[in-house]
């Protein structure tokens, strides 16, 4: 009995991939998949705040805060629109990468200060502006990260799965390249 019913699903698989496809039904069928992060990284770098000259006769100021952020890319297959059946040969153009810097945040067991005594102490505002210095760095050097070509793999690769079931091969078209100032653009702080 148990191999009857193995049977009939291998038969219902197989009779699922000979009827053709429409480009709607693929593209449901890829745009139902949820918002993939695939790749994720820490980014830290350091901020160092000196006083201005004016200031330096009565002694100076300096603070050196590291900033560290969680960033994460991913496409987000809701978003994809241009794809392209010929045959049993499916072309596909990815949308742009989505990437979100999240959970930004000082270090503050590892700020460094020095104050000349004739100087007042940094306040909790001032470090914190000193700080999103540090953000606004780790967004404008995305591009070091490598972050788009590993997340635009990931969703080739699950992209790939759900037009094989479906019966045909996909072909990625057009993997765009980003520079720095696209990624800078196409980044969203949470």
């Amino acid at each position: 009995m148990k191999q009857l019913i193995y049977l009939a699903i291998c038969l219902l698989l197989l009779s699922c991939g000979n009827r053709p496809v429409s480009e709607e039904e693929l593209l449901h069928s890829i745009n139902t998949t949820p918002m993939l992060y695939t790749v994720q990284c820490v980014a830290q770098t350091t901020v160092i705040e000196r006083s201005s000259r004016a200031m330096d006769l009565f002694g100076q100021r300096t603070a050196i805060i590291p900033v560290e952020a969680n960033i994460k890319a991913g496409i987000d297959l809701s978003q994809l629109k241009n794809i392209r059946i010929s045959g049993k040969t499916v072309y596909i153009t990815l949308p742009d990468p989505v990437i979100e810097i999240e959970s930004t945040r000082i270090l503050n067991e590892e700020i460094v200060t020095s104050v000349a005594r004739l100087r007042s102490d940094f306040t909790n505002d001032e470090l914190a502006q000193i700080a999103r210095k540090g953000t606004d760095a780790i967004r404008n050097d995305l591009g070091k990260y490598n972050l788009v070509v590993p997340a635009q793999e990931q969703a080739e690769l699950v992209i790939a799965a759900i037009v094989n079931r479906m019966g045909y091969e996909a072909v990625f078209e057009n993997r765009p390249k980003y520079e720095n100032q696209d990624l800078f653009n196409l980044a969203t702080p949470r």
